[in-house]
C-alpha cells in the first residue's frame, strides 16, 4: 500500500499536514478537487478546506458538515465512476437527474480531461517529488 502526505497552505499561512493511503483517497481526492473546482463549489472538500476546516473535521460519515459534503459527493461519485470506467459516459447524465444544480454542457469531458492529467503528473513523479495542485 502507497501512501500520499497532503500539504495544505492556505492563504492566511496557516499549514495542515495529513498522510492518507492512496488506494483509497488519492483518484477520489482528486476527483473533489476537479468536480468542485470546474462548478465552482466552496462547499465541498477543498473548499471547505480553504476556509480554514481541517483534514478531520471533514472525515467520516456522522460528522457536523457531512450534510454540507454529501451534495457533492452526489456529483463526485458519478465522475469517479465514470472516471474508473464502471459508469459507461452515455449513462453520466442518468446519475445526476435527482439532484438540483445546473452541470454546464461539457462538464464531464472537461472534468475527465483534467482529472487524466493530474492523474498522469501523479504517476510521472519520482519519489519524494510533489505534485501542486492550487485552490483559488
Amino acid at each position: 500500500m502507497y501512501q500520499v502526505e497532503y500539504i495544505l497552505t492556505r492563504k492566511d499561512t496557516s499549514v495542515e499536514r495529513i498522510i492518507l493511503e492512496t488506494k483509497t483517497y488519492l483518484v477520489h481526492d482528486v476527483c473533489h478537487y476537479v468536480v468542485e473546482k470546474k462548478l465552482d463549489y466552496y462547499k465541498g472538500f477543498w473548499g471547505m478546506l480553504s476556509q480554514g476546516y481541517s483534514f478531520n473535521e471533514l472525515f467520516g460519515k456522522d460528522n457536523l458538515l457531512t450534510t454540507e459534503l454529501r451534495f457533492i459527493e452526489q456529483v463526485v461519485g458519478p465522475v469517479q465512476s465514470t472516471y474508473l470506467g464502471n459508469i459507461p459516459k452515455q449513462k453520466f447524465e442518468m446519475f445526476l437527474q435527482h439532484i438540483d444544480f445546473n452541470i454546464p454542457a461539457g462538464f464531464l469531458e472537461i472534468c475527465l480531461t483534467e482529472i487524466a492529467r493530474i492523474m498522469k503528473s501523479w504517476e510521472q513523479l519520482s519519489v519524494g517529488e510533489q505534485l501542486i495542485l492550487e485552490w483559488n
